[in-house]
């Protein structure tokens, strides 16, 4: 019997081939001048001007516009440097110098790290980078400009587009002049932003604050009615509607009885919890969640110490997905400005941006439980390894380092005497 060898299949591999993008409709890529359609079912469906939904929504909702304001500013209190690249660790005046000169003389910085932040409302934020010459001679950057979202589009190949009026033509823009910060996706440089999902809960407070404000304006304020005694003429009616007027508004009536005046004063608190309870307690609450991941806090009135805990880890956890975020993006600008002065580096020689967003430890607890596990269960801890934890450096040479006092140990003259000496004063002690 012939036993024939079974092959292995043949696998062909396309390098950078993509076969299951969302956006491979030959349809939606040709769309408005080869431009791709924005993926976004909120905006198709619930605005005929594009972005400035969004923009709307964080204009005229303060509480929405604080809970964005707030997570940026969450990692923008965290500090920043330019580290140099793993392939130049020496690196003390070279490129990672250059580059963090380079951020520093930015005009506005702050703010503008601070914007780059709308692209998680957006999920995309176009930010134009304006160079200068520098007094060195090399090129800088003078400040950066954040754009509308709704000026730009992309496309078939991903190229950002500057649009005109209504989002028709598009003129493409230099890949080195302008930063994405696309997030949210890695689908499609538009991104994902989070005001998409949040549409619902802006759309619901926005005209329940309306419906409020008409009810306040109808039942605010008492109604007053007059009875009027019968058979008195068109003129006096008239006259006495118009005193009424003077007094109170347009919430009036008149009626033929006598000419006593009655105030009608409804109910309003309830309506008004109502309200309160579905834009506050609701919808606020939402927006803090969606935006901010306080999750279990916002649902309870008082919450436990592990609570608190369980809150601050995932806080912490947004603070670094949002750091590592920012950071891909300056290091994309590290790159273009090298490029543009130095040339084209080893990947590992570019300098990396860096914000400090680790969770700040508890020092003293942290030597605590390191002091049990040296001293009490014997386990060794390097120095290096401790020194980086903590964060306190090692002494350089030349430096003079700190040494802790240590008390001195009491003793008595009894413990500096033999053992039957000791035991006579004992026995003396013991008759007194």
């Amino acid at each position: 019997m012939t036993r024939t060898r079974s092959r292995k299949p043949k696998l062909t591999v396309q390098v950078g081939k993509e076969i299951s993008s969302p956006l491979a409709d030959k349809f939606a890529k040709l769309l408005m001048g080869k431009q791709q359609v924005v993926p976004d079912k909120t905006l198709e469906d619930h605005s005929t001007e594009g972005y400035e939904l969004y923009n709307t929504m964080l204009r005229k909702d303060t509480q929405l516009s604080m809970c964005f304001r707030l997570r940026a500013l969450t990692v923008m209190a965290q500090g920043w440097q330019v580290q140099p690249g793993p392939e130049d660790p020496e690196d003390q005046a070279g490129l990672a110098a250059f580059a963090a000169d380079v951020f520093g003389d930015i005009r506005n910085f702050d703010l503008s790290r601070k914007r780059f932040f709308r692209a998680i409302a957006f999920g995309f934020q176009p930010t134009e980078i304006i160079y200068k010459l520098r007094d060195d001679g090399k090129i800088g950057i003078e400040r950066f400009a954040n754009r509308n979202p709704e000026r730009f589009r992309f496309d078939a190949d991903n190229e950002l587009l500057l649009t005109g009026a209504g989002g028709f033509g598009g003129e493409k823009m230099p890949a080195d002049k302008f930063m994405l910060n696309t997030w949210g996706s890695d689908e499609t440089p538009y991104g994902e932003g989070l005001l998409r999902e949040i549409y619902p809960l802006w759309f619901f407070k926005a005209n329940g604050i309306k419906e409020l404000v008409r009810f306040i304006e109808k039942f605010g304020s008492p109604y007053l009615w007059a009875n009027y005694p019968r058979g008195i003429s068109k003129e006096e009616q008239d006259n006495l509607l118009n005193a009424l007027k003077q007094m109170i508004g347009n919430s009036v009536g008149i009626g033929p009885q006598g000419t006593d005046f009655v105030v009608n004063d409804f109910n309003r608190t309830g309506v008004i919890d109502v309200f309160r309870f579905l834009i506050e307690e609701y919808v606020d609450r939402q927006y803090a969640k969606a935006i901010l991941g306080q999750t279990l806090s916002t649902e309870s009135e008082s919450g436990t110490h592990a609570l608190a805990k369980f809150q601050s880890k995932g806080q912490q956890h947004i603070v670094e997905e949002d750091s590592r975020w920012q950071q891909e993006q300056l290091n994309e600008v590290i790159r273009i400005v090298v490029d543009i002065n130095f040339g084209a580096q080893p990947r590992g020689k570019y300098p990396h941006f860096r914000i400090a967003y680790e969770e700040e430890k508890d020092l003293a607890a942290y030597f605590t439980a390191i002091g049990l596990a040296v001293n009490n269960l014997g386990l060794p801890v390097g120095e290096d390894w401790l020194r980086e934890q903590s964060g306190i450096p090692a002494p350089a040479e030349d430096d003079l380092p700190l040494t802790g006092k240590k008390m001195p140990a009491v003793r008595f003259p009894a413990m500096d005497a033999g053992d039957s000496e000791l035991d006579e004063k004992q026995e003396e002690a013991s008759g007194l």
